[in-house]
């Protein structure tokens, strides 16, 4: 407990607005500058990539059975949570129930190493899809799921059948010792809520993902 308040002295010092936001990088991009074709969903026209940053990335592949694929060219496909190879730009999905995967981001995007693990790997969690592990221990893992959700598109706001894919993030934190995977937001009632409220009496400036895996990483300790 003592380094938990170590941690709170220190949290205020650190200068986490620098920290990259690919994603918002992206949705902007895709707004002011998109230039591929539309995508068919439904009765809509899309634009933007149902795929991670809109691209693939080097990294591996590990498949329940052991196997792994090392080094290949990786397509996250977050709209229909699935992954696999980008063949000659073709989604290739591997034979089998894939356990995790590794890849990491160009430096255009942060140049990240981004693990993920298949949610089913979970006891008892129901969520459907990956989750990217950002701080991890004994006690406690806090995860995010890269998601996509379909919007207006601010450059033809009244178009009924144009849309636009718009990426973001779902926080988690996942309680090893209940086995339960609570849905957070970044703020101080969640992120302690789902910790078990280890001084809910205190104020912590918590609003941040580099706070709550610093957090998360001392509570584990």
């Amino acid at each position: 407990m003592k380094q938990f308040f170590t941690f709170i002295a220190v949290l205020g010092t650190l200068m986490v607005n620098a920290q990259p936001d690919p994603i918002g990088n992206f949705n902007k991009h895709v707004i002011e500058k998109w230039t591929h074709e539309y995508i068919r969903v439904s009765q809509y026209r899309v634009k933007g990539s149902p795929y991670l940053l809109g691209e693939s990335f080097n990294g591996d592949i590990a498949m329940k059975t052991g196997v792994v694929t090392v080094d290949k060219k990786i397509l996250y496909d977050i709209y229909d949570q699935k992954v696999g190879v980008d063949l000659d730009k073709k989604f290739v999905a591997p034979d089998g129930e894939v356990s995790g995967f590794f890849i990491q981001l160009s430096e255009n995007f942060g140049g990240e190493k981004l693990n993920f693990i298949n949610a089913a790997n979970l006891p008892k969690v129901s969520l459907k899809g990956y989750l990217n592990v950002i701080a991890d221990g004994s006690k406690f893992a806090f995860l995010r799921q890269y998601r996509i959700r379909l919007v207006a598109d601010p450059a033809d706001m009244y178009s009924k059948d144009i849309k636009l894919f718009e990426q973001y993030y779902d926080y988690y934190i996942y309680n090893r010792a209940t086995a339960e995977l609570n849905k957070i937001k970044l703020k101080d009632k969640d992120v302690l809520g789902a910790l078990g409220n280890p001084n809910s009496s205190a104020k912590y400036d918590l609003y941040t993902v580099l706070g709550v895996k610093q957090l998360v990483e001392t509570i584990n300790k």
